[in-house]
């Protein structure tokens, strides 16, 4: 943490007294700009960070595919194609963390996951899971490195010439030991048409009566049944 902003005659927290950051008081007003939040009664401070050192944006760099340096560890790969949302996308990041994925590969279309609203509802996970933006041509090197099965979540409505496996406890142990990639599409348009034809459908059976599920609301359930195993 570079700086820890600090609302006027609010006392700073035991926790981080002493913490080797520059303190800097604010006044209320100060305080209800940056945070963006409608209502900050609850706010007494902000801490200003600098991007973690786990994140990579492949597509502004132009880097070229070094795999080995995005995730430590590629067991388990979360892939958002188009997320729009930035509450979705810091749901499915801070789920993702909580089902012990591996990392995050954010394909173009997705929303910045340092948008204000994505973090507050990362719950800080976008600080501990690796993060990288890139594109197909980065996502296909992973592939190819780390031989991944490539799965998109899919609507069960949906009819395609390709079939659509539905997710079960035995299509998630014919998938338990082979390192994955799960695609997940954007909340209006879905997933894109590069992948649909690169990946194998899968999609969650529903007993009631409804075409789809908030994506993030999938998502949780894909990263639930699809989590490594120890």
């Amino acid at each position: 943490m570079d700086c820890l902003l600090v609302l006027n005659k609010a006392e700073i927290p035991e926790e981080i007294d002493g913490f080797p950051a520059r303190v800097v008081r604010v006044s209320s007003a100060v305080m209800n700009k940056l945070s963006g939040l409608q209502s900050t009664e609850s706010t007494e401070a902000i801490g200003l960070l600098r991007y973690p050192t786990s994140f990579f944006d492949l597509v502004d760099h132009q880097e070229s595919a070094r795999c080995e340096r995005w995730f430590p560890v590629a067991h388990r790969i979360l892939v958002l194609d188009g997320i729009q949302d930035p509450g979705n996308l810091g749901t499915l990041v801070r789920s993702a963390m909580a089902f012990r994925w591996d990392g995050i590969f954010l394909l173009p279309g997705c929303c910045d996951p340092f948008n204000e609203k994505a973090i507050r509802a990362s719950r800080g996970a976008s600080f501990q899971l690796p993060i990288v933006c890139g594109s197909w041509f980065h996502l296909e090197a992973l592939n190819r490195e780390l031989k991944m099965k490539m799965l998109a979540g899919h609507p069960e409505t949906c009819k395609e010439t390709k079939p659509v496996l539905q997710l079960s406890q035995e299509v998630v142990d014919s998938f338990a030991h082979l390192p994955l990639c799960l695609v997940l599409g954007s909340e209006g348009s879905g997933l894109s048409e590069k992948s649909l034809r690169e990946c194998e459908l899968v999609c969650i059976p529903m007993a009631g009566e409804f075409e789809s599920l908030n994506v993030s609301v999938a998502g949780g359930i894909f990263l639930y049944m699809l989590q490594p195993r120890n």
